[in-house]
């Protein structure tokens, strides 16, 4: 509700609205004058000026109140007040105040065309008016100058107003266009998060859950040092990210002592296919991939989508595929299109079945990094199967 009356009484007054209400009170308090007059003397006794001045007071407080809507209107109203009612000196201050007010309210259009109609007509009434007002033509000395003077630095005002406003629509669309950068930006470190920190858990999570249930001592410590390694590339990647979202930081593409293979760093498409298919064998998968002989041709950025939507696939298939299972892994240009196929074998739980195919965050985040590219990317379950298809154009 505030903010409301604020916007409202913004727009009464300033621009046009400050120029109406201001001219409405000088032609009123004119008119309570003449008015006065002719109530004191009557109508019998006053002087035709008198009553022409209320008549013309009047008139053209109406047409300024109209013109707070209707600028082209209230200025065709003005222009025709003045040949009917100023043909000498006898309405003098109405012609002054008038002259002035309604020049500043049509420097106020922004129509070119309604601005130029009213300076033509009105010096057309000043030629007339020169000819007809016999003596009091000199005023036509002091009426031009001052209603162009009016008209010329309303003009340059308004003019600066608009560039005014201008800059601050255009600063308040500079504004949004950070935060819409910022919210992107957000989303992007959102994602990468994901995409590291959860398959990576995901691997620990199932490495020690095959710890905990190993047979001999050695699947024990085989699967204590998978979680070890994998617990060091995470937090690696972490302290990468982070290094890099400081305003100080700066990315490094080495790899730095006593780190094995960080994911973060070597995102290399045709690496990341060796790396995730080791991972899903090492989560008891049977896993069968195939790199073309092009990949590496790929520019880094499109690896490193690629590489992240592996990651991500690979993630799904540890928490949702058949332990066990076959899996097949196949990253090669075709056409003009550099094409990731990963498939693996569905678990008879139809629940599990809805629950991949609908997909999460995670899909969704491999389906925004495909569409940067101008890719596609999509997945399906055929046969008891979980097909994700993703390409990027090459």
């Amino acid at each position: 509700m505030r903010q409301r009356i604020k916007t409202a009484l913004t727009k009464l007054f300033a621009g046009r609205g400050v120029v109406v209400l201001t001219g409405i009170l000088a032609f009123v308090a004119i008119t309570a004058t003449e008015g006065y007059t002719l109530l004191q003397d009557g109508i019998d006794n006053s002087s035709s000026s008198v009553i022409r001045g209320v008549a013309v007071g009047l008139l053209l407080s109406a047409a300024l109140a109209i013109g707070m809507r209707w600028v082209a209107t209230s200025l065709g109203m003005y222009l025709a007040t003045l040949f009917f009612f100023f043909w000498d000196g006898g309405l003098l201050l109405w012609l002054v105040f008038s002259l002035v007010i309604f020049s500043v309210l049509a420097a106020t259009v922004r129509s070119s065309l309604v601005r130029n109609w009213y300076l033509v007509i009105l010096l057309v009434w000043m030629g007339q008016y020169g000819v007809r007002a016999g003596k009091d033509a000199i005023l036509l000395v002091i009426f031009v100058p001052l209603a162009l003077l009016a008209f010329v630095l309303a003009r340059s005002i308004f003019n600066l107003r608009e560039r005014n406003l201008s800059a601050i629509r255009q600063m308040h669309e500079n504004s949004e266009q950070s935060r819409i950068a910022v919210e992107r930006e957000r989303k992007n470190i959102a994602r990468d998060l994901h995409d590291i920190v959860a398959h990576d858990i995901t691997v620990v999570a199932m490495q020690s859950k095959a710890a905990k249930f190993a047979n001999n001592g050695d699947a024990a410590i085989e699967a204590i040092d998978i979680i070890a390694k994998l617990s060091t590339e995470t937090l690696h990647d972490l302290r990468l990210m982070l290094n890099v979202l400081r305003t100080d930081g700066t990315m490094s593409g080495s790899s730095g002592s006593g780190v094995d293979k960080p994911a973060a760093t070597t995102v290399y498409a045709a690496h990341g296919v060796e790396i995730f298919s080791q991972r899903l064998s090492e989560s008891g998968f049977k896993v069968t991939s195939h790199t073309g002989e092009n990949i590496s041709e790929l520019p880094r950025s499109a690896q490193t989508a690629l590489y992240r939507v592996m990651q991500e696939a690979t993630t799904n298939i540890i928490k949702h595929g058949r332990r066990g299972g076959y899996c097949n892994m196949s990253l090669e240009i075709l056409g003009s299109n550099a094409v990731l196929e990963m498939t693996n074998q569905m678990p008879n739980s139809r629940s599990k079945k809805d629950e991949i195919s609908v997909g999460g965050i995670g899909l969704i985040g491999m389906e925004d990094r495909m569409n940067a590219f101008g890719g596609r990317f999509s997945t399906s379950v055929v046969n008891d199967q979980w097909i994700l298809s993703a390409s990027i154009p090459f």
